[in-house]
Formats: C-alpha cells, structure tokens, sequence
C-alpha cells in the first residue's frame, strides 16, 4: 500500500509528519525523506478506502451487538417479537463474514463491495424488508403480547394451522449455521478463484477447484446461501415470504448458474464438464 517510488498512475503523494519525527528521535541527519504514496481507491471515498471499510464494520458490529441484547431480552421474557432483533443479528453476521472471507482469502478482490450491503440492488433490501414487516403484521393480528391499541375491533381466524415454535425455530437456525458455514467454506477454499460478481474471462492464475465443499456442491456459494435465506424466514416464522423466498432465489441461482457455467465450460473444457455430470448443485430441481 506505500511505495517509496511514484507510479504512473495518478494518486496521493503525502508525507507523514511522524516520519519527520521518528527521524529526529533517532537522531538521524537525514532531511529528505521519500514521500508515500497512496493509491486512490485507499483514499476517503474510494472503492477500497479504509475509512469506509471500518465504519461498515463498526456499524455492524454496533446492529449485531444491540440485537443480540434485544434477543435475548424479548426471548426471556417470551416476546415472539425476539424473531426481528435475531433476523437482524443474522444479517450482520453474513454481511460482515462476506467482507471477512474476502478480505483473508481473496484480498486483491476486497473492496466496500464486498460487505454486499448495498450492491445486490433495491430488491435485495424490498425482499428483507417484506420478511420483517410480515413478521409485525403476524405479531399486530395474533400475538398476546400486541398492545391493546394496537388490536382490531374484529377477530381475523388463523387459514393455516399452526406450526409448533420449535420446529420451525430449530429447523431454521439448523439451516442458517449450515448455509452460513458453506458460504464461508466456499470462499475460503477457493480463494482468489471466487469472486462476487460472474467472470467473462479467465485470469492467468484461474484453477478449477474440485475439492472440499467443492465435491459436495459445484456451487457452494449458492447453495449455502439458498438454505440460508430459506432458514431466516423459518427462523421468523413467515409463511408468505418463505414462499416468495424459495420462488425468487430459485429462478435467480438457476439462471445464474446457466449462465456462469457457460464461461467456466469456455475456461476448463472437457473438466469442468466431467466435474458437472459428476457433482450436483443440491438445490432442488437444479442439474
């Protein structure tokens, strides 16, 4: 990130006053000292800059750290409400961990980016936002706990038969650890081979990685991150959005796939197609 020598490419040539200090500390004769320069996407307000990346993760680290609380709290006191604070913890891990594995495994790729807080679109956000207001209107409609100003002057009959806490509880949570530690296995196995955003051309130093969670998934990343959104919605209890999840990130991962397996078969021929007949993605109805 510093280099004694300035680059052709246009950037920041600065000189710390701590470097003048340290030499008069030392004792040193020296006077001219060489400058450092910073490459631009380090600088406030660069894809890379550093400021940027710490106050992400300060705010997520602030996002986990209160939902947990309020977690815990409202589960104590047995709120249903403790759904939201967790789906909201559970964000907070994923975003952090996607910048995480980038970051360790992946540097030459890590960028503000890579937190994907905003770079999935506004869908992304709708689809988050539907699960928690879906989980508030269940909460407004049934739970005992709603205040009484909140209740309708009318009763509205439950459609669909009650599923024990627990279950859907246990079930989604067991989901969410999976997907999470797939994901993550995913992006750590493959290192500088995984990349956010699908590649049309092969790098020099491109391999195909068939090991590890490769030999149970060929697509590790989506398939932790299927079960994952299908766990948080278990977790919150939702009916609707489960649905809507399940539908969504169906028909994005199976035209995505189509569509990336086309350039890997460019990149590895006759591998990557003995590698498809004999891996599966393991999400269903998927090849």
């Amino acid at each position: 990130m510093s280099d004694s020598s300035a680059p052709s490419s246009p950037g920041i040539i600065h000189e710390f006053p701590r470097d003048r200090i340290q030499e008069h500390i030392n004792g040193s004769a020296r006077t001219n000292l060489s400058p450092m320069y910073i490459p631009p996407p380090y600088l406030p307000g660069g894809k890379r800059a550093l400021s940027g990346v710490s106050i992400r993760a300060f705010g997520l680290g602030i996002a986990l750290g209160i939902s947990t609380v309020l977690t815990l709290e409202l589960a104590y006191w047995g709120n249903g409400l403790w759904r939201a604070p967790c789906f909201i913890a559970t964000l907070a891990i994923f975003h952090y961990l996607e910048f995480d594995m980038t970051a360790r495994y992946n540097p030459p790729d890590a960028s503000i980016s890579s937190f994907l807080l905003l770079s999935n679109g506004i869908g992304y956000a709708a689809a988050h936002a539907s699960a928690t207001l879906e989980l508030l209107i269940r909460y407004w409609l049934y739970s005992d706990y709603a205040p009484r100003w909140l209740g309708l002057p009318f009763h509205i009959p439950r459609i669909l038969p009650s599923i024990p806490t627990s279950i859907t509880v246990g079930l989604g949570a067991t989901l969410i650890v999976v997907g999470q530690l797939v994901r993550s296995a995913a992006m750590r196995q493959a290192k500088t081979n995984f990349n956010h955003v699908v590649q049309w051309t092969k790098k020099a130093d491109h391999v195909l990685v068939t090991g590890g969670v490769y030999a149970f998934s060929r697509h590790p990343s989506y398939f932790g991150f299927f079960w994952w959104g299908l766990g948080t919605q278990l977790l919150l209890g939702n009916r609707i959005c489960f649905v809507i999840y399940a539908v969504v990130l169906w028909k994005f991962f199976h035209h995505r796939i189509i569509h990336e397996e086309r350039h890997l078969v460019s990149f590895f021929a006759e591998d990557y197609i003995d590698y498809r007949k004999r891996v599966p993605v393991r999400i269903p109805f998927i090849r």
